[in-house]
């Protein structure tokens, strides 16, 4: 466990705080989704999520925006024969807000909550989320406070990695710092050159 195990950097919490305010600055569903590169390229690189989820579930977004990436997964899903019903956590109350409005079937599904210390009111078959929604030095305590709180038995754990064709920067290496951390890696996926996307996940 992390020395600091009960709280993230404060100076991290305000970068993370920060993240709804630059998202919203931006009508296009992609862009308040952090994302830039267009509609083409949002679904290539942002499919790659479904590589790890093989049959029907609930899936949690921790760390979800505006929700447009759950609906997105719900839609790819379908097409795949996969039945996803999307959960959403975010610490942007108006993101949170948005996502209940774009969802409003699943507005009950969506909750404002820091993924680190949220306590959530059921687990789920899936849980999605970023290396980079902690420091790097979190990731393993992370991965192991979702596992436990929100990952239902039998379920699995993605975690995602995102690099920059702009900036030619790869994605991390998720898998590899996942083992690091001491987790048995089920499997792994990328997209792209770099490559500019990678998931790994872990199964409890």
């Amino acid at each position: 466990m992390h020395p600091d195990a009960d709280a993230l950097p404060e100076e991290f919490l305000d970068y993370i705080r920060s993240l709804e305010r630059h998202y919203l600055e931006h009508d296009d569903p992609i862009m308040q989704s952090g994302y830039y590169g267009g509609p083409e390229r949002w679904r290539q690189e942002r499919a790659t999520i479904l590589k790890a989820v093989e049959r029907d579930g609930e899936i949690l977004d921790a760390g979800c925006a505006n929700g447009y990436l759950l609906e997105c997964l719900v839609q790819w899903g379908r097409e795949k024969g996969i039945a996803l019903t999307p959960y959403g956590l975010d610490l942007g109350p108006r993101l949170v807000e948005l996502a209940r409005k774009r969802l409003p079937a699943y507005a009950d599904h969506f909750w404002v909550g820091n993924a680190w210390i949220w306590q959530p009111p059921r687990k789920f078959r899936y849980v999605y989320t970023l290396h980079d929604s902690v420091p790097d030095s979190f990731l393993g305590e992370y991965a192991r406070r979702l596992l436990d709180r929100c990952v239902a038995d039998g379920g699995r754990l993605i975690i995602g990695a995102y690099g920059s064709q702009s900036r030619n920067e790869p994605a991390r290496d998720v898998a590899s710092a996942l083992r690091e951390s001491g987790f048995a890696v089920a499997g792994s996926a990328s997209c792209g050159e770099f490559p500019v996307t990678r998931i790994a996940w872990v199964d409890k």
